[in-house]
């Protein structure tokens, strides 16, 4: 690929994570949740019942950070908590029945969404995005792990002229 084309796509990739930020935000917004507690309620559907710490770690964030924000959406009943009955240490949070509710909602208006974005789409070129999308996230996420924390693309800037 040349550097063009590289310069290009990552002008691409800055548009699109101007454009997922706008909606994740006019998403969310009509829910009354933010972004951040809208990823934690969606994976902890997804999770069932799980400790802020694996929900951390499937969410790749500080567990002390995502306390707080399931700290807000216990507090706002969106979360409940309960003793592990194995290890009585350890709290699992799952979907409280509002958080259900939420869930439903923010999951019926997001797929309304990307069904129309994706529509718009021809149909070959969306099935093509559709398979390539998760091998690029993949992509990202093991170069990012590869070299540590991903500073610099995964180049030092000391090594560059």
């Amino acid at each position: 690929m040349t550097k063009e084309g590289i310069r290009d796509f990552r002008r691409s990739l800055r548009a699109l994570e101007r454009q997922i930020e706008l909606a994740l935000i006019a998403q969310t917004e009509c829910c009354g949740v933010s972004p951040a507690q809208c990823h934690v309620l969606l994976e902890a559907e997804a999770a069932g019942e799980a400790s802020v710490g694996e929900l951390a770690a499937s969410l790749e964030l500080d567990a002390s950070t995502l306390s707080r924000t399931v700290d807000g959406l216990v507090k706002a009943g969106l979360l409940a908590r309960r003793e592990d009955p194995e290890n009585r240490r350890r709290q699992l949070v799952g979907l409280s029945p509002a958080g259900s509710l939420k869930v439903g909602v923010i999951n019926a208006l997001c797929d309304r969404y990307y069904e129309g974005l994706l529509g718009g789409l021809p149909e070959a070129e969306a099935a093509a995005f559709l398979r390539a999308l998760p091998l690029f996230v993949q992509a990202l996420k093991a170069w990012r792990t590869e070299d540590g924390d991903g500073a610099c693309c995964g180049t030092a800037v000391e090594a560059l002229p």
